[in-house]
């Protein structure tokens, strides 16, 4: 280990690594992950391959202050990978760590670390999920645990059998992992990776699932890999960066030339507008009372509400339409319109007018439904106007849900709440004389079959 400075940073680094210090922080790299403070890249320097993690502190105004009173997470992370290596516990090879400084604070740290022939667990193959449990519990054993333990944090090799943690900001080294500590560690883990898990440790990782993918949905209205701000037409849009195509962008240049003139209109309300074209669709939240312009000074907009629901509901693969960006018009911080742009369903049929127009429904169809309710309750929503119009047919015959203005997540659905989406859609079914009894019976077992009930729920 050697200590330099260069470039305006203090180093601490391996002495092999020194020699292609100068070209490792001078290329670009290919870029694996990017947002305004962090930057991961990849480089090949002497035959070897490295990961260049870039902490761009003075990025957020005054953050760099802050690190006159604590660690960066660069350096703790340095010093993790120092502590866990001497317990024994593999780390991908920590090489070099820098840091520059001036009378700001901490304006920038580095981080280098050595490539693995491995893969992230849930990309590698051959890897049995006893082996990883082993894996893990000899990390507890030596007094490590990782709050963030996703299959991306540890990269696996099936020949020869071997496992390293990965990003080891949230690791924590202790004289004992506790029992409790242990179960929520695996738990998590399990959330994302097929972890042979029973009793309270499965009724664990069931309600991290929810909390988790909760908390990720934020995602869609952030800048990280796939969403970031993008400004057209005097707005700032958050745009789904691998949907962004050219007739996007003239979407989102004039959101309200688009419904005014090129898009097929499919509701122009009071309170919102909807246009379809181009294969896509636009929905414009318009402002409806005067309170609402004070209310909104404290709350998201009605687009990013539902912007967040969707992205959530495709997380936990409940089938909707897509989310291609989204944005806010606001005049001295009064919110005036918003504007959601969504992805179109191709053959986009209701269930209503399926069953209007003569369509039966078979029990392939029937199943697909209960499933898709069951899945929705499962994942802590209801959704408030569970019809026939909010269920919609593709052309391949898929079923997605639309509608999420009335979409509310629980956390956990109780039967009361579960039992009102079910009688608010069987009210419906019943204007169908094409829908029999047999078939609501079917659907009631399917969808009870989906959620491990013995009997369907009933209101209190």
């Amino acid at each position: 280990m050697i200590c330099l400075e260069r470039g305006g940073f203090r180093w601490e680094l391996q002495a092999e690594v020194e020699p292609w210090l100068d070209q490792l922080l001078a290329e670009t790299g290919t870029v694996i992950k990017e947002s305004p403070p962090k930057r991961v890249s990849r480089h090949e320097a002497g035959g070897r391959v490295f990961y260049v993690k870039r902490y761009r502190h003075d990025a957020v105004a005054l953050r760099s202050f802050k690190y006159f009173l604590k660690t960066s997470p660069a350096r703790r992370e340095w010093r993790l990978a120092q502590e866990c290596e001497a317990r024994g516990v593999p780390v991908v090879r920590h090489v070099a760590h820098g840091e520059r400084w001036d009378w700001r604070g901490l304006r920038e740290s580095v981080l280098i670390t050595e490539g693995f022939d491995g893969r992230p667990l849930d990309e590698a193959r051959g890897i049995a999920p006893e082996a990883v449990m082993e894996f893990v519990a000899r990390m507890h054993e030596r007094g490590v645990r990782h709050d963030d333990l996703h299959p991306g944090n540890i990269l696996a090799r099936a020949e020869p059998l071997e496992f390293r943690l990965l990003d080891l900001d949230k690791a924590r080294v202790q004289a004992s992992v506790s029992a409790a500590e242990r179960e929520e560690n695996v738990a998590f883990l399990g959330v994302s990776f097929p972890l042979p898990l029973t009793g309270r440790v499965a009724e664990r990782r069931a309600a991290l699932r929810r909390e988790l993918f909760r908390a990720r949905s934020r995602r869609c209205l952030r800048h990280n890999r796939e969403f970031a701000p993008r400004r057209f037409g005097g707005l700032t849009w958050r745009v789904r960066l691998p949907l962004l195509t050219l007739a996007v962008e003239r979407v989102l240049t004039d959101p309200d030339g688009f419904l005014g003139a090129r898009a097929k209109l499919l509701k122009n309300g009071a309170t919102a507008t909807v246009g379809m074209g181009d294969g896509l669709v636009l929905k414009r939240f318009n402002l409806r009372k005067l309170v609402n312009l004070v209310k909104d000074l404290f709350r998201p907009s009605r687009a990013y509400r539902a912007a967040r629901k969707a992205y959530h509901l495709e997380l936990v693969r409940v089938p909707t339409p897509r989310v291609v960006a989204v944005a806010e018009r606001r005049t001295l911080g009064f919110l005036t319109r918003s504007y959601q742009l969504m992805e179109e369903i191709p053959g986009a049929t209701t269930l209503q007018r399926f069953l209007r127009s003569g369509g039966r429904p078979g029990n392939e169809l029937i199943r697909e439904a209960a499933g898709l309710i069951a899945r929705l309750h499962d994942e802590g929503f209801t959704h408030g106007d569970l019809n026939e119009r909010n269920l919609v047919l593709d052309v391949n015959g898929r079923l997605l849900l639309i509608g999420l203005d009335t979409l509310q997540y629980w956390g956990t659905v109780s039967a009361a709440r579960a039992a009102t989406d079910l009688q608010r859609l069987a009210c419906d079914m019943e204007n169908h004389a094409v829908v029999t009894r047999a078939h609501r019976e079917v659907f009631l077992r399917d969808y009870c079959r989906a959620r491990g009930l013995r009997k369907a729920p009933r209101a209190v």
